[in-house]
């Protein structure tokens, strides 16, 4: 019997997944074999970036493809490490042929013009941003290796270079979906036995925007400093000092509104397959899964890709997580969460007790980071009747 496989791959901090589905006609009875790529991206200029990584893997799913076009692309949202990949690799003569696209909705051009609140909240984050590069420019010692990596992977500019790129993909189709997208097959995707639902971004992007911080411009050079209080034990005071000046500015809580706002609009999406149930989350924080849970939109599923690259932010609170993975396992079947990440690129990612929560309710909680820089991790459903 056909199996249905999710390949995962190391690309350091950063996302790529290759799902494989055989897919029947109900007519015919004959099997298609269909494919879905998920992002492709890490954060450059930190421990978990690098565009070498890329080669070894559009060169591997090229090898999949076996000439055959891939169906659907899916852009989850619009961050350095899931976008940056495959236009990376189109400049090396590695360009992807591909049917169809999935983008998130606020990546359409035009979105703001039709959102107005969702259009002044998102001037604001870039407003913010702007600000935080004046000031990380006039005071280089502000710059953590955490606030570092969250701007590099949060520049307005890069991503919207990527994102144009990314626009052009689809041969057939390019579509900008959300919550209340109706699909249709042979408009959103050709697949006849696999089914999709998708759980979000809202339509309106301005429910994930939380209000930003006025980044002040840096002190002048008679203000009197402020002395910062004494670092926990065990930690460096250096890294202390920075991290803690960066925190009274407002420069943190800026860095992380940015952050969080594009982490929402995340595309999340179901596949159901022969009886099993796939969840895809991109990188949704706590806002789009409350909504998610509000709407009645959760079920049990078999498969978890984890958000956000095992942070703690992006899986949610117990209550919630009951939903999609109860204690209790409905069926008994293998259960099974998937984290692609890489040590030591933000602090704290992968968050242990995050995992340790996953760990109580699934069988398996894999890591790409079991594998080598531009190999795979790969999991496989096998159909419980054929």
């Amino acid at each position: 019997m056909s199996a249905l496989t999710v390949t995962a791959y190391n690309v350091l901090f950063g996302d790529a997944l290759l799902v494989e589905v055989p897919d029947r006609d109900p007519g015919t009875g004959a099997e298609t074999l269909r494919t879905i790529l998920i992002d492709v991206g890490n954060v450059l200029g930190t421990r978990g970036g690098a565009d070498d990584v890329f080669e070894p893997v559009v060169r591997d799913i090229q090898k999949r493809l076996a000439g055959r076009p891939l169906d659907l692309y899916v852009m989850t949202h619009e961050h350095l490490d899931h976008v940056q990949g495959l236009p990376y690799a189109a400049g090396l003569g590695l360009e992807l042929d591909v049917d169809t696209t999935w983008l998130t909705a606020s990546s359409e051009p035009g979105y703001y013009d039709r959102h107005p609140e969702a259009r002044r909240k998102k001037l604001a984050l870039d407003a913010a941003y702007l600000a935080l590069e004046r000031r990380l420019a006039a005071d280089p010692a502000a710059e953590t290796p955490w606030m570092a990596a969250l701007m590099l992977n949060n520049n307005p500019r890069k991503t919207a270079d990527c994102v144009d790129y990314l626009r052009t993909l689809g041969k057939k189709a390019n579509r900008y979906v959300h919550r209340e997208t109706v699909l249709r097959r042979g408009v959103h995707h050709p697949f006849s036995e696999a089914k999709f639902k998708i759980l979000a971004p809202e339509e309106d992007t301005a429910a994930y925007y939380g209000r930003v911080r006025t980044v002040p411009a840096p002190a002048g050079p008679d203000a009197a400093p402020v002395p910062p209080p004494e670092p926990p034990e065990g930690v460096d005071p250096e890294a202390f000092r920075r991290l803690y000046e960066g925190w009274s500015a407002g420069m943190s809580d800026a860095v992380m509104a940015i952050d969080r706002a594009a982490n929402n609009s995340s595309i999340v999406f179901t596949l159901e397959w022969r009886d099993w149930r796939l969840f895809f989350s991109g990188d949704a924080e706590l806002k789009s899964w409350g909504l998610m849970a509000a709407g009645g939109l959760l079920e049990p599923v078999h498969f978890l890709k984890v958000g956000h690259h095992g942070s703690h932010n992006a899986t949610p609170p117990d209550p919630i997580l009951e939903r999609i993975l109860p204690l209790e396992n409905p069926d008994g079947r293998e259960r099974t969460a998937l984290i692609s990440t890489c040590e030591n690129t933000y602090g704290g990612v992968p968050h242990g007790p995050t995992k340790a929560r996953l760990e109580l309710r699934c069988d398996r909680v894999l890591s790409t980071e079991a594998v080598a820089a531009g190999e795979a991790v790969t999991i496989s459903f096998a159909p419980t009747r054929d």
